[in-house]
């Protein structure tokens, strides 16, 4: 790969969008962090994100550097999407060039500094990916609507449904319930749909940390909540473990895959996962500002040597 004298690391996900400058000699010389970030459901939020963060990251190394003069290199949420993908690229551009990947296979890539093994990310959505000999399969992904179970925006989708049912008698009173209507100062069951209905993951998302204050308190309905994610969780890192084996098996070896879980959930449900679970999980090496920075260095007159979104 062409050495440019500054890259841009971009990880780029539901609620934040965390850029890295980099020089030619791979010093992190600044940081910048912004806002949402995901092109598949909002493209020019996300390219506003982007350049802010950018900025950001160029102020943060007290540098006199236009955006023209940046190479990025980003992982996006939604960029697993090819037809958001291809959008999103389709935009005009301030920069000298960008390549996009998906923020899941950056993340991984980041956290096995580009060696075999599995990722799932409970931010403020989930998906999960493992990465084996230059390829990844990924299992989920696919936004609020049709999955993410586990994530920020899943908590706190099913603490308002959990809200809704308890206003109309079906569930008993708890402290959740409770604490979700004076969250969004409503009154009745109407207020709520109100209140909600023009909501975004994000937004979602902002009400996870109620569901997982209400669990640490004793929270029978949040704890329950917080427990099916666990459960989803667990599910996923089998299921990549199946993944791996079979590729083992192809390939005549018996490697055990080491897997991070990462973002804001992952503390809430690492302990609550089977000790034999715990065993496989690792600390993510490097974050995936890096890891998108070194997923592109294997870029060859433009085409990737890596096989990227893989299902």
């Amino acid at each position: 790969m062409v050495k440019h004298e500054y890259i841009i690391g971009i990880d780029g996900g539901g609620s934040h969008c965390r850029a890295v400058l980099q020089n030619s000699n791979g010093k992190l010389v600044g940081e910048g962090v912004s806002g949402a970030s995901n092109i598949m459901s909002d493209p020019q939020q996300a390219l506003q994100s982007i350049v802010s963060a950018c900025k950001a990251a160029i102020a943060d190394a007290n540098l006199s550097l236009s955006l023209s003069e940046l190479v990025v290199m980003a992982g996006l949420a939604g960029a697993n999407i090819p037809k958001a993908k291809t959008y999103f690229l389709s935009l005009p551009m301030p920069f000298k060039r960008i390549h996009v990947m998906s923020d899941l296979h950056a993340a991984c890539f980041g956290a096995h500094e580009g060696a075999n093994g599995g990722l799932i990310i409970c931010g403020t959505g989930s998906a999960a990916t493992c990465h084996r000999d230059g390829t990844f399969k990924d299992i989920g992904g696919y936004g609020l609507s049709l999955g993410d179970n586990g994530s920020a925006a899943w908590l706190g989708l099913q603490a308002v449904k959990n809200t809704l049912l308890t206003m109309d008698g079906v569930h008993q009173e708890s402290a959740l319930a409770k604490r979700v209507v004076e969250q969004l100062q409503a009154r009745t069951a109407s207020d709520v749909v109100t209140i909600t209905s023009s909501y975004k993951p994000s937004h979602y998302g902002e009400l996870a940390p109620l569901v997982t204050a209400c669990h640490e308190a004793g929270c029978e309905t949040a704890t329950e909540i917080i427990r099916e994610g666990a459960r989803y969780i667990h599910s996923i890192i089998n299921t990549l473990n199946e993944y791996y084996r079979s590729f083992c098996k192809t390939a005549g070896d018996s490697s055990v895959m080491p897997v991070c879980v990462v973002g804001g959930l992952a503390q809430t449900y690492i302990p609550l996962l089977p000790n034999d679970i715990q065993q496989l999980l690792c600390a993510p090496k490097t974050n995936a500002q890096r890891g998108a920075i070194g997923y592109f260095s294997k870029v060859d007159s433009g085409k990737d040597r890596v096989k990227e979104g893989v299902k």
